[in-house]
């Protein structure tokens, strides 16, 4: 719960008092189990205090810290069951108007908001009890409290300097936060920790939509450098002067679910060809991931692009997906490879990017495993995928060869430019059955490739492309092949010898 306001609410400059309130007879509270908040407090350059006050009542106890703060809000946490409607009540005659009352569960959602009624002015002497960070803070009441103590843990936020009212940003925040919860109550919370700690780390950025919104001229349709089904990229230049892609993911009711899985995802990977995420934006108005700008996509560059840097783009892709599929457990399905997914960069280092429909495959049992929903590109879809909506690492494996095919003759995966959309499978399935093969070879290489490799990238994409995924080869073999092709070059001469000579005796046996 503090996590998630700290991430989603407090800004550079506020302070934060975390206050555990328990009683005398408790077990001891550790108050190092609030490092990592006071990391990515650090990192956002804000003042983070813990005190823990040992008290037979929390609800004269919380008020009481707030006026010698000057706190202007007062996050109190309750159980899953849900808050004690009296004991809500007594605290908000116990605050000042300037403080307002937020009450919010274990997984984030704010279940009320108040501000306070009292008009008692605040505590002035506040050197009367110890207030220093990590230390104890003892009151005693004459009488038990009969309010049973669902209560137990709150946040104050002392007045900064943006002024004693509750923020317009800060309203929109934590409407955020109750919109985030909607995707998953446990898996929300998991990512929050993470966020929390790559913010710490410094690995991530939490932008606001206000830097995003200068950084692309506030979202002008010309610096929109791509667009799918369910998001919009722009080339954006940020505060420090560095390029950057920002990805904006279209408002529907998938966009939340989209956007964790993305930086879920992210957070779990380093590649050298895997784009590298730079931070994100998760706001009420927008969310967004962003990336590091590179030169362009495979699509975009591809009839450019010379033979041995073909090469290098299809070993890199090939890279990436061995790594997805085989260095995780359970495997990352990216779910979505085609050429406009794999960036280029300076070096044409290919990049393979947009992980919004990727997922973990989680492995079950055959009798439980359930049809997912197909997402992806019509042209780079595999068979048993679209019309069995079946994931594994088959699909990836699919897609992948259709980019070879993509690679080797120059043309895209559905072929926009004809007045019939014809698949560039099915149109190069008939030359490679036929055995015609160097009718696929695109005319802008001009004859200036390696017929060996040029061989070994279509052997390559007719096993990725088999109909039954089980004759598919992994992305492991493949980038054996790649990379060592001399026994594959030769075990596929000796077959076609063999099956020549084969001919060769059927034709001389006949009278």
């Amino acid at each position: 719960m503090l996590l998630r306001l700290l991430i989603s609410v407090v800004k550079a400059g506020d302070s934060v008092t975390a206050v555990h309130v328990q009683e005398a007879d408790a077990d001891a509270f550790d108050p190092n189990s609030f490092h990592t908040h006071e990391d990515l407090c650090k990192s956002k350059k804000v003042d983070f205090h813990v005190k823990v006050c040992i008290t037979d009542s929390y609800v004269s106890e919380l008020p009481y810290q707030v006026r010698i703060s000057y706190a202007t809000i007062l996050v109190l946490g309750c159980s899953l069951s849900g808050p004690s409607l009296s004991a809500i009540n007594t605290c908000l005659k116990g605050l000042p108007p300037s403080c307002t009352l937020l009450v919010m569960d274990t997984v984030g959602r704010i279940l009320l908001e108040g501000q306070g009624t009292s008009q008692q002015g605040s505590v002035r002497a506040a050197a009367l009890r110890s207030s220093q960070s990590f230390s104890s803070t003892y009151t005693f009441s004459d009488k038990k409290s009969n309010i049973t103590p669902q209560l137990q843990k709150s946040l104050t936020i002392p007045a900064s300097s943006t002024g004693p009212s509750m923020r317009p940003t800060t309203r929109r925040a934590l409407s955020v936060v109750n919109k985030m919860v909607g995707v998953s109550d446990s898996v929300a919370e998991k990512l929050f920790h993470k966020l929390a700690l790559l913010e710490a780390e410094g690995s991530i950025r939490n932008f606001a939509l206000q830097e995003l919104r200068y950084a692309t001229n506030n979202f002008n349709s010309a610096m929109v450098i791509g667009e799918g089904g369910h998001s919009k990229v722009y080339r954006a230049k940020l505060g420090d002067g560095q390029d950057a892609a920002v990805k904006v993911l279209k408002s529907s009711h998938c966009s939340a679910v989209d956007f964790f899985r993305e930086v879920d995802l992210f957070s779990s990977m380093k590649h050298e060809s895997i784009v590298q995420i730079i931070g994100f934006c998760n706001n009420k108005e927008v969310q967004a991931i962003v990336y590091n700008l590179l030169k362009g996509s495979l699509r975009q560059n591809l009839r450019q692009l010379r033979w041995s840097e073909r090469m290098k783009v299809a070993i890199g892709v090939a890279k990436a997906l061995d790594y997805l599929h085989h260095s995780h457990n359970p495997p990352i399905i990216h779910r979505d490879v085609k050429s406009s997914n794999i960036l280029l960069s300076h070096n044409c280092q290919p990049i393979l990017s947009d992980f919004g429909a990727a997922m973990f495959l989680q492995q079950a049992s055959a009798d439980t495993k359930a049809p997912f929903d197909v997402v992806g590109t019509f042209g780079y879809l595999a068979p048993e995928y679209m019309m069995y909506g079946k994931v594994d690492e088959k699909i990836d494996v699919y897609s992948y060869g259709v980019v070879l095919l993509e690679l080797i003759t120059g043309k895209e995966a559905i072929q926009t430019d004809q007045e019939i959309r014809e698949s560039l499978v099915l149109w190069a399935r008939s030359f490679m059955c036929s055995g015609i093969w160097e009718r696929l070879i695109d005319p802008n290489l001009v004859e200036d490739y390696n017929k060996e490799e040029m061989e070994m990238m279509m052997i390559a994409a007719r096993l990725c492309l088999m109909h039954s995924s089980s004759r598919r080869p992994t992305m492991k073999m493949i980038l054996r092949f790649f990379e060592k092709p001399e026994h594959w070059l030769r075990m596929q001469r000796e077959r076609d010898d063999f099956l020549n000579g084969i001919d060769l005796q059927g034709e001389t046996a006949q009278p």
